[in-house]
């Protein structure tokens, strides 16, 4: 059995996806918290997550939801619309396959400022992981390893899409990096998303299989949730629905571990 790392992605999106997330984490079903800090929600997460010491609090770092924190903003840069606001993924990865310097100068200065958030509410980042997974770009991913070295994070999350544990990867493979960078990757990346609709047994059974890390990555929420933006695509019921999913799946774990 490997040892698990169950994250809850993009905290900080809104209170209720906090809420969720400490509501896991108290039940045993949550490991670390990925805050994204450039919605207004992250000062909420910060002050709840500080109240529970073993729940990991790390930085999820976005170029694809929300607005950048920084206020030097190239005119022309290719990453934001019409109103400062970041793109959606699908933008991003077709317009960030050859970005020019100057971009690339920007977004290093953007996920840095993201990154300050955390020191500035005195919040060491144990762990860097990417919206939309962008550092599986390769000019992107040298950025989140160079601030992974100037932060001091513990890990970083596996970039190689071989390394994804989910129903349509039949023959995963750990990531090939792990042990090469003074933090850790862990070998393998399981986004619940894409079990939703398959037996939580069947699940279970392939994360059992493995050896060595592996990061399950869940997005909690609730239902109820006004403060969710209206304009992130992924909303409130189908997070409600992960973290219940979430739960059948580690009880599965656990009894079949016994």
């Amino acid at each position: 059995m490997p040892e698990l790392i169950i994250t809850a992605d993009d905290c900080g999106l809104s209170e209720g996806i906090n809420r969720a997330t400490v509501q896991l984490h108290k039940q045993g079903y949550i490991t670390s918290a990925s805050v994204m800090s450039n919605f207004p929600a992250h000062r909420h997460a910060f002050q709840m997550f500080r109240a529970y010491p073993t729940l990991e609090i790390g930085a999820h770092l976005t170029l694809t939801d929300g607005k950048p924190v920084t206020d030097d903003i190239p005119d022309h840069t290719p990453l934001l619309n019409s109103e400062q606001e970041f793109h959606n993924k699908f933008s991003l990865f077709s317009r960030l396959l050859f970005p020019s310097d100057e971009t690339i100068v920007w977004i290093r200065h953007e996920l840095d400022a993201q990154l300050q958030r955390f020191v500035s509410a005195g919040i060491q980042p144990a762990h860097i992981t990417t919206h939309h997974h962008f550092h599986t770009i390769p000019s992107l991913r040298k950025i989140i390893y160079e601030l992974a070295l100037r932060y001091d994070v513990k890990w970083v999350r596996a970039h190689e899409f071989r390394a994804t544990i989910a129903p349509y990867n039949l023959f995963p493979y750990a990531q090939s990096l792990a042990g090469k960078f003074p933090f850790e990757l862990p070998g393998y990346i399981s986004p619940l998303k894409a079990w939703m609709g398959r037996p939580a047994h069947e699940y279970a059974d392939r994360l059992l299989e493995l050896e060595g890390t592996a990061e399950i990555v869940v997005h909690p929420g609730n239902e109820d949730d006004p403060t969710f933006p209206i304009n992130v695509d992924y909303g409130p019921t189908p997070r409600q629905d992960e973290s219940t999913y979430l739960i059948t799946l580690i009880d599965e774990i656990r009894s079949a571990s016994v």
